[in-house]
């Protein structure tokens, strides 16, 4: 069965904590503790007056793609084609959908620790099961060989 999200449940906390006047810092939900840049908020407006307020392709606008290409390529100095990126509305939708285009019963999937509380529900309803691997911040969170 489906557990309910430890993240919403104590974000649905903080909420109820704030509302009796508790001072809260909630690093739960992973949204940011400030407002959007004066820049960004008028290129939303600018963008809803130029009727841009439909639904895009999927995987995010050509022009979007293609600009997240350059990016990674000038600060991380890796190449992608716009083809082969997806943009998603957060980490969490898009390691959900990968892992239901990918896994299913009988798939084992490594989870590298310390992963987001959501991670192993997400696996179970791949019908998958999974495997914790410990890291270490000394190699920067990433999985290395045994």
């Amino acid at each position: 069965s489906l557990k309910p999200s430890g993240t919403i449940e104590v974000h649905a906390l903080t909420l109820q904590m704030k509302a009796a006047g508790e001072t809260v810092v909630s690093l739960c939900v992973g949204e940011p503790d400030f407002a959007p840049q004066r820049e960004i908020l008028e290129a939303i407006g600018e963008a809803a007056m130029k009727g841009l307020t439909r639904y895009t392709e999927v995987t995010g606008t050509g022009e979007l793609r293609s600009a997240i290409a350059r990016d990674l390529k000038e600060r991380k100095h890796v190449e992608y084609d716009p083809g082969e990126i997806v943009v998603a509305n957060g980490a969490k939708q898009a390691v959900y959908e990968a892992l239901m285009a990918l896994c299913g019963p009988g798939d084992d999937v490594i989870l590298p620790a310390p992963y987001w509380v959501s991670y192993p529900s997400m696996v179970d309803m791949c019908g998958a099961s999974y495997t914790t691997v410990s890291t270490s911040i000394d190699d920067g969170f990433a999985l290395t060989p045994a």
